[in-house]
């Protein structure tokens, strides 16, 4: 995949999709309407985006997959087992379920990639991850390029592209070359940093089970979320979970981190789960 460290122009906006224009400022409301108009075409769903409590609900027809995003503080990724992964030794293509905690799933992720890759590379495999809403419509598309997972290959490093529908560029994350801690910086459509997410010092099998991300300010002064793989006791199985800042009240730095957390699911948290770290171990 070509590099887009020096191209120019990021990508386009597309306003009609939605209406979020990247700036970091707080909406005046939150929608929990939408105007009658079957103009999008977009199938009618029943949905609460009011501090996602169940027993509220308010119909919403969404114009756009990201603005599921709107009014949420949290999200929680768990990964669906395959029957594949239990009876055979190649990795199946994955599939997650991304949902509010205690509440409704919003996205259901699937992944494209080679088998090739997957048998040689492991988690360093480059793929897609098509994210779609429950309206069966996508949402966002997930842009991985095939590269080093471990911290002595410096030559190649992690990166991932968020674009949604119909082919908009919103932005990237991209992995910054250290020799200890993981260091990653979320960049914006017009490639500014806008978050640093940085990870534990130590980082062997037993730690990255129940490890924790930080999410800085473009400054990494100050931390304002955090991403964690846990244990979920309910759900009976591990799950990666995002906090947003207060700050990333915009759909589309939602998308940016939630994209982060699937990079360091497959970066870190995979490689927890499989007895088999091939060429790619740090």
């Amino acid at each position: 995949m070509a590099d887009i460290s020096h191209t120019e122009p990021r990508g386009i906006e597309n306003l009609a999709a939605t209406a979020d224009d990247g700036s970091d400022l707080r909406p005046d409301s939150v929608i929990s309407q939408q105007p009658q108009s079957n103009d999008n075409g977009r199938a009618e769903l029943t949905v609460s985006t009011v501090n996602w409590r169940p027993n509220t609900v308010t119909p919403l027809r969404p114009m756009h997959g990201l603005d599921f995003l709107i009014g949420v503080s949290s999200l929680l990724i768990q990964q669906t087992v395959e029957l594949n992964d239990l009876t055979s030794s190649i990795d199946s293509e994955n599939w997650y379920i991304v949902r509010v905690p205690n509440g409704p799933s919003l996205f259901l992720a699937s992944e494209k990639s080679s088998k090739t890759q997957r048998l040689l590379c492991g988690v360093g495999r480059g793929f897609t991850l098509h994210l779609h809403d429950n309206s069966r419509q996508g949402a966002m598309d997930m842009e991985r390029r095939l590269a080093a997972a471990s911290c002595f290959f410096p030559f190649r490093l992690q990166e991932m592209k968020v674009i949604t529908p119909p082919g908009d560029y919103i932005g990237r994350i991209q992995q910054q070359w250290t020799w200890m801690v993981p260091f990653y910086l979320v960049r914006n459509i017009n490639d500014d940093v806008i978050y640093v997410i940085e990870g534990p010092a130590r980082l062997n099998k037993s730690n990255l089970m129940l490890s924790e991300f930080k999410i800085l300010t473009s400054d990494s002064l100050r931390q304002v979320g955090k991403i964690f793989h846990s244990w979920d006791r309910e759900l009976v199985s591990f799950v990666t979970t995002v906090l947003f800042p207060d700050c990333a009240v915009q759909p589309k730095s939602k998308a940016l981190l939630l994209a982060a957390t699937f990079l360091l699911e497959y970066t870190y948290f995979e490689r927890a789960k499989t007895s088999c770290l091939r060429c790619n171990c740090c």
